[in-house]
């Protein structure tokens, strides 16, 4: 139970971000203009690739990620193993250098891919953005406030299915360690990967990749139903799987209803920032 001032004033700001999700979600429910926005099937620009250019596209933004993890971890094993709070400063190592590194990886790609384009062939289709940056995040964050009460419920009730079937239902790995870790650069360097260069670089592999691909292919259903799935299966945590899936078919929904890669980024940032301040407040995960 949260005993701090701090810590209790975070709890009653959790409370009111999902009354205010509560208010949202009921206007959802109970507008039919609402429920046409966000749920009716929208355009998204053409993303003319092969399955073998998008096979490049994935070994690309992973290969690169995980070769410069590697190499991080060879440059800083030193330092890494006389850290008092070594498992944060791993964390931050692994984090700078794989998502920085798949971030590397899609500007190559994208690099790449106008070489093998044909000198008479038009150049890609590249959308031009039509909301601000103050429209997408009023649109990200409004949109995340109305599925906070869906993602608590799903959370809820995932983990009492896991339980009862005797899964792991254990947090993931990573808010133990934020939990525990006591230096603030350390905890900076965190915030840093999780609120920024995490969201940026799963947004582009799962939304502006992934769910854009297969929507083209498969139909926007199961594209959905992938994407989500694959995005909570990378996380590699039983307990986490359920909301993180349903998370990633809201951030789906939120990119294709702006058109813009943007919007879900800020969304996805918004969560993980929010996920650390429950981390902080004391509150169960």
């Amino acid at each position: 139970m949260p005993t701090e001032p701090l810590q209790q004033i975070l709890v009653l700001f959790e409370l009111s971000l999902l009354l205010a999700g509560l208010y949202f979600f009921q206007r959802l429910v109970t507008q039919p203009a609402q429920r046409a926005r966000w749920l009716r099937p929208q355009t998204l620009a053409a993303w003319p690739l092969t399955l073998a250019e998008f096979g490049l596209f994935i070994f690309f933004i992973l290969g690169t990620g995980a070769f410069c993890q590697l190499a991080a971890q060879g440059i800083f094993k030193t330092i890494i193993a006389k850290s008092v709070d070594r498992e944060g400063l791993q964390l931050c190592v692994n984090g700078f250098s794989f998502d920085g590194g798949g971030l590397l990886g899609w500007g190559l790609f994208r690099w790449i891919q106008t070489t093998w384009a044909s000198p008479s062939a038009p150049p890609p289709v590249t959308p031009t953005p039509t909301l601000s940056w103050g429209q997408l995040s009023r649109t990200a964050s409004t949109a995340l406030l109305t599925a906070l009460p869906l993602i608590v419920a799903a959370n809820w009730l995932w983990t009492l299915l896991i339980e009862a079937l005797g899964l792991p239902a254990a947090p993931q790995d990573l808010i133990a360690i934020f939990a525990q870790t006591k230096s603030p650069y350390v905890i900076a360097g965190m915030l840093i990967v999780a609120c920024i260069l995490a969201p940026l670089y799963e947004e582009l592999l799962f939304r502006a990749g992934l769910y854009r691909f297969c929507r083209q292919h498969l139909g926007r259903t199961a594209a959905l139903i992938l994407s989500g799935a694959l995005f909570g299966a990378v996380h590699a945590n039983w307990a986490s799987f359920l909301p993180l899936a349903l998370l990633g078919i809201i951030l789906a929904l939120i990119y294709e209803t702006t058109g813009d890669i943007r919007a879900p980024i800020i969304a996805h940032s918004l969560f993980n920032l929010n996920t650390v301040l429950i981390i902080f407040s004391g509150l169960p995960q």
